[in-house]
């Protein structure tokens, strides 16, 4: 996965990770039910000499690959099983089963473990070990200033042609670097509600608004999820299930 993507595919992730906070906050409860097996992984999550520690989804699997068959790893190995498994099987529970919110759990359970207080609520959200380009420099053309009035030399209007091009290519530019990494963000808080009621919750597209209504999701007399219809949502669902990547691939089977 490029750099740009793996952006975009987390500030999706955090925009749906939101909204779970917002109108589906069983599903983090939830997920706060497995701290206790995360501190009985906990001790074998951080064994320096064979791999870096677990911080996320990709680490823990790395990690499980490692150990298998190590006669002396038989305890870490079926520790760091049984919480994968949990993670797992609270994934397929709420639709959720891909590494971005495992990810995002996993590195929040050292979190909750500690403070059960807030145990079941998001503290940050770490974004991905990226290089974001800075915009390309502009480069203006070379001429010589049109001092003399000669008009056959064009004058000031051949002038101003030429930079606005150059502006007009640099903006281009620009423009498709942003295309590439950013996310229209003014629709997704949105969006993302609708994905969450949809996916998450498995309501009916047809009847999110009311549901939501009668599920008593008003804040400030505005129901949080908003009408529109089922088209409409429908295709917002779904263009974020491609920024999403979801469903992502199946998940590989645990080590045995």
């Amino acid at each position: 996965m490029g750099d740009a993507e793996a952006w975009r595919r987390w500030n999706a992730w955090k925009y749906v990770l939101h909204a779970l906070e917002e109108i589906a906050p069983e599903v983090l409860k939830d997920l706060a039910c497995l701290v206790p097996v995360y501190r009985e992984a906990a001790p074998h999550m951080d064994r320096s000499g064979w791999y870096y520690g677990i911080i996320d989804w990709e680490s823990l699997e790395e990690a499980l690959r490692i150990i298998t068959d190590v006669p002396s790893l038989e305890e870490s190995l079926a520790k760091l099983k049984d919480f994968r498994e949990a993670l797992l099987a609270w994934g397929r529970r709420w639709n959720l089963a891909h590494p971005e919110p495992f990810s995002w759990a996993i590195q929040h359970f050292p979190i909750w473990a500690k403070a059960p207080v807030v145990a079941g609520k998001a503290i940050f959200y770490p974004s991905p070990l990226v290089v974001i380009p800075p915009f390309p420099p502009f480069h203006p053309p070379e001429f010589d200033p049109p001092l003399s009035g000669d008009k056959k030399l064009g004058g000031w209007s051949e002038v101003e042609k030429e930079l606005r091009q150059a502006f007009e290519s640099w903006l281009r530019e620009c423009r498709a670097l942003y295309e590439e990494w950013a996310l229209p963000h003014r629709e997704l808080p949105k969006h993302a509600r609708w994905w969450v009621a949809h996916r998450v919750k498995g309501w009916p597209i047809r009847t999110l608004h009311q549901r939501a209504r009668e599920e008593g999701l008003v804040k400030d007399g505005r129901v949080l999820i908003e009408e529109a219809s089922p088209a409409t949502i429908s295709e917002a669902i779904s263009r974020l299930d491609r920024e999403l990547n979801y469903p992502a691939q199946e998940l590989s089977p645990p080590a045995p």
